[in-house]
């Protein structure tokens, strides 16, 4: 049959009424409104157990007051659900941006724990006379460590430890000569003093006014 006879051809199916056609809409607009309120819901049910998270995490850290103000509003008093997702969704926010704080805090801490801690057991080897520890403590640094001032430091704590100025150098040469055979390399005094220098500049308040009682009391425990 001709192609275009063919789709000449009456349907056999009736059109739809205008009632129908009314009908059809508002059950896909049904369904839209249906899919977007199981999104929402999802999405503040993973905001709620995020924020009871971050407030754990941050208790545990010593950080009790961030989550005890007695001026916060309960998220379970606030009955319009924009609201109550936009308030949520808030403190969610504040808290992530406090914990990334604390949590470079921690880490500069650890650091400074896990050095000192190494190099005690250094220290301890040595002056017990036990050369496999400081063997492969110094393996670590030469490696690691290129400033010369930064291993005349370790070379010194360690009671003048076999650890050249520079990598491949004499033990024997003298640290202006080191200096000037080394490229300049960032030192590790500088490099703890910044890191430590942009944490002290971050407090609660800057992130959230509402934080501003936290300020004097945002560090770890000693």
């Amino acid at each position: 049959m001709d192609k275009r006879r063919r789709n000449a051809r009456p349907s056999k199916y009736r059109p739809r009424t205008e009632a129908q056609r009314l009908r059809r809409q508002e059950l896909w607009e049904a369904r839209a409104e249906a899919r977007k309120a199981r999104q929402a819901q999802a999405e503040e049910d993973r905001l709620t157990a995020r924020l009871t998270e971050l407030q754990s995490a941050l208790r545990d850290q010593g950080q009790a007051g961030v989550h005890g103000r007695r001026h916060t509003r309960p998220l379970d008093e606030i009955e319009d659900d924009a609201e109550r997702f936009a308030v949520l969704k808030a403190r969610v926010e504040r808290l992530e941006a406090l914990w990334a704080v604390d949590k470079r805090k921690r880490e500069t801490r650890g650091k400074i724990i896990i050095g000192g801690a190494l190099l005690a057991e250094v220290i301890d080897a040595v002056a017990s006379g036990e050369t496999e520890v400081l063997t492969t403590f110094l393996d670590v640094l030469d490696r690691r460590v290129d400033a010369p001032k930064d291993r005349l430091t370790v070379r010194d704590l360690l009671g003048g430890a076999p650890l050249p100025l520079r990598p491949g150098g004499a033990f024997t040469e003298a640290l202006e000569d080191a200096a000037a055979a080394v490229a300049e390399a960032p030192e590790f005094d500088a490099l703890i003093h910044s890191a430590m220098a942009e944490e002290a500049e971050v407090k609660p308040s800057e992130i959230d006014p509402d934080y501003a009682d936290l300020d004097e009391d945002w560090r770890l425990e000693a």
